[in-house]
């Protein structure tokens, strides 16, 4: 079957997934379009297509990679531990051996003993010495470990694999009743054109300029994360909408009010913000579908704005 075949049926993939997506009113962010487009594709796909898709493995590899290295870290950690306990079993039975050889009447071989036993005390404190010393090295090496498994390696705040396990546990807790949370999804408004003028270098600096931007007004126990491309997610801890959007809105007028200098360029840059509260029975996916309808809100109505949803239904 000839590529333009393929080519023509993937695109009518495409165009049933954007008539769904407008016949439920649902944004079409790329969290929701690949959704609706992968159910498609599983109901559609004949043969041919099935054959010329190829699953994108680059995730699959980088987890591998990272699970590689934690059993790496693991195994030399009780290799580490292994190896300091028999050093510090060796020198106790290496003074066990030598207070049995001594020979001697009663008054030297008490005094042999004390000796001994302070030997093996000095002994003994050297080689927890050197195991602290292992394990502080160890602890610290999986602390940068986890830490990067969890932190976006450009703008240095949580990736998208930490907010999906951060929101999974805030879900859980609040199945039952409603929690004082709020999720913020920012969005940097003209991001394509901005790489286009100034070029993708600069764009990543600005990537980095809005993540520690966000993360200079949020609280201590709040956290923000790089949920993909130049779109932000916020989740605040114990708060309600009336102290939300004065936060949000502080976000927001900082960056629109900073003018980054780049290669003795000045670059202008302003984000849409949406805004919303966790609510009883929210799921993983309500609750950002809410936050990305305000997101999507603030976009259309004038960009560079905050928009809260607190309507009971969508």
């Amino acid at each position: 079957m000839g590529k333009k075949t393929v080519y023509e049926k993937i695109f009518a993939i495409h165009d049933r997934t954007i008539e769904a997506l407008r016949e439920q009113h649902i944004p079409p962010y790329p969290s929701h379009y690949k959704k609706h487009f992968d159910a498609i594709f599983l109901q559609q796909a004949d043969q041919s297509l099935l054959k010329n898709h190829k699953p994108d493995d680059s995730h699959s590899d980088k987890h591998h990679e990272e699970l590689t290295r934690f059993l790496d870290i693991a195994h030399r950690s009780l290799n580490a531990f292994a190896e300091t306990h028999s050093d510090i079993s060796h020198v106790a039975e290496l003074q066990e051996q030598y207070l049995k050889n001594v020979e001697g009447n009663h008054l030297e071989r008490c005094v042999t003993f004390v000796e001994g036993l302070s030997e093996l005390g000095k002994n003994m404190t050297e080689e927890l010495k050197k195991a602290q010393q292992k394990i502080d090295s160890l602890n610290a090496e999986l602390k940068n470990a986890v830490e990067s498994l969890s932190t976006d390696t450009l703008t240095q705040v949580g990736n998208r694999k930490a907010f999906v396990e951060d929101l999974s546990r805030i879900i859980e807790a609040g199945k039952d009743k409603p929690l004082p949370i709020v999720l913020m999804m920012i969005d940097a408004d003209n991001f394509k054109l901005l790489n286009d003028e100034y070029g993708h270098l600069a764009g990543d600096k600005v990537l980095y300029f809005l993540a520690q931007s966000i993360k200079s007004i949020i609280r201590s126990g709040d956290k923000v994360y790089r949920y993909g491309g130049e779109e932000f997610a916020v989740i605040l801890n114990r708060c309600d909408l009336d102290h939300a959007f004065p936060i949000a809105d502080k976000i927001r007028s900082k960056i629109e009010h900073s003018h980054l200098i780049y290669a003795g360029k000045t670059i202008h840059v302003t984000v849409s913000i949406g805004v919303t509260l966790h609510r009883h029975g929210d799921t993983h996916d309500t609750l950002i579908e809410r936050a990305d309808d305000a997101l999507y809100r603030a976009k259309k109505a004038r960009k560079n704005c905050t928009v809260v949803f607190d309507t009971p239904h969508s």
